[in-house]
C-alpha cells in the first residue's frame, strides 16, 4: 500500500477530520496500481468528514503498515535551530541543543500528546515575534522546493503542522515499522517521506494550482505515466478530488487533490522516481544537511503531457458539481 496525505493541524478533532485527508493505492502488478474506494479510501465517500485525526491516522498506519507514506508537512527545522541550545531550552529541553532530528522529534512528541483539543502552548516561545528573523528561516529543502519556513505561524503558516506532524512521525518511528529517509537510522519495511504537492506540480509545469484541482490530479497521473507507471483510478475519487474543499468559496483548499498529488509522488518514490530537493549551503555539505533537516522529495521526471491514456478524462463538472 502507498499513501498520500494532505496534512493539517487544527486543535479540534472535528476540524482535523476535515483537513487531514489521505488516499491510498494498492499495487496490482509491475508498475501498476489501483486507487479505489476500498480500505483506507472507503471513508472518502461517506457522508461524514472524509479525513482523520492525527491520532486516528497514526493508529491506522500502524495497524495496516504501508510501503511508502507521503506527508505534506515540514519534517524538521533548519540546522541552525537544531544546533542552538537556546532554541531547545525555550521549550523545556534540558540537554543542550537538539543537535539532530530525532531529539527534536522525540521532544515534540513528549510535549504534544494527542489530546482533545490539542495544546500548542508549550511551544509558545517559538512564536516570539521579536525572534522571527531567527525562527522564520528556511531549510535547504524549503529553498529548493519553494516551501515555507517550518515555524512560520502567520499567513501561509505551517507552524502547527510541523509540530503535530512530528508528534505523529515519532509514533511511526518508535513502532519500528517505518524509516524516515533521508534521516539516518530507523527500522521497518515502510518509509515515510516529506512531499510538497506545490513542488511536484511546479516540476510538471503548473505554477499556480490551488484553484485548479482537476489539473493537479491530471498532472499527478501524468507524472506517473511518464515514469511508466499505470494508475487505475476510481472516477468517483477523481470527481471528489475536484470538488472537496475544506476552505471557503473565496479561498478554496482542495485537500483531496493535494493528497492525490502526494500519493502520486509517493508512488514515484516507491518506483525510484524521486530525488531530494536541496539548495546548496555555503557552510555545510549536502550529506549532513539532509540528515539534520530532512528533504522534500520531488519527481525526477517532468511532463505536462495528457494523462488520459491512463485514466479517462474527468473534470470537476462531470459528476454533479
Amino acid at each position: 500500500m502507498i499513501v498520500g496525505v494532505d496534512f493539517g493541524a487544527p486543535r479540534r478533532a472535528r476540524d482535523q477530520r476535515r483537513k487531514i485527508v489521505a488516499i491510498a493505492a494498492q499495487a496490482t502488478g509491475w508498475h501498476s496500481y489501483r486507487i479505489d474506494a476500498t480500505g483506507m479510501n472507503a471513508r472518502l465517500l461517506t457522508n461524514n468528514a472524509p479525513g482523520w485525526t492525527a491520532k486516528e491516522l497514526a493508529e491506522e498506519l500502524l495497524a495496516r503498515p504501508a510501503r511508502v507514506v507521503g506527508f505534506d508537512f515540514p519534517f524538521s527545522v533548519p540546522h541552525a535551530l537544531l544546533r542552538d541550545p537556546k532554541f531547545a531550552a525555550a521549550v523545556g529541553y534540558k540537554d543542550g541543543a537538539f543537535t539532530g532530528w530525532r531529539s527534536f522529534n522525540w521532544w515534540i512528541a513528549q510535549r504534544l500528546p494527542f489530546t482533545e483539543p490539542l495544546d500548542f502552548a508549550p511551544f509558545a516561545p517559538w512564536r516570539d515575534r521579536a525572534q522571527r528573523t531567527h525562527l522564520w528561516t528556511k531549510r535547504a529543502t524549503d529553498i529548493a522546493a519553494g516551501g515555507q519556513p517550518p515555524l512560520k505561524d502567520e499567513f501561509q503558516a505551517p507552524f502547527q503542522m510541523t509540530l503535530l506532524g512530528n508528534a505523529l512521525l515519532s509514533k511511526l518511528w518508535e513502532s519500528h515499522k517505518y524509516r524516515v529517509p533521508p534521516f539516518p537510522g530507523g527500522h521497518g519495511d515502510g518509509e515515510v517521506i516529506e512531499v510538497y504537492p506545490g513542488a511536484t506540480l511546479r516540476m510538471m509545469g503548473l505554477a499556480s494550482y490551488k484553484s485548479r484541482p482537476d489539473e493537479a490530479v491530471r498532472l499527478g497521473i501524468a507524472a506517473c505515466a511518464a515514469a511508466g507507471i499505470k494508475l487505475d483510478v476510481d472516477l468517483r475519487l477523481v470527481a471528489l478530488a475536484c470538488r472537496y474543499s475544506s476552505g471557503t468559496a473565496k479561498s478554496p483548499d482542495y485537500d483531496l487533490a493535494d493528497a492525490f498529488v502526494a500519493l502520486c509522488t509517493a508512488i514515484l518514490h516507491a518506483e525510484n522516481g524521486c530525488r531530494p530537493a536541496l539548495a546548496p549551503d555555503p557552510t555545510w555539505p549536502e550529506h549532513p544537511l539532509k540528515e539534520w533537516e530532512g528533504a522534500i522529495w520531488v519527481p525526477t521526471v517532468t511532463t505536462s503531457a495528457p494523462a488520459w491514456a491512463v485514466t479517462p478524462p474527468a473534470r470537476c463538472w462531470t459528476r454533479g458539481t
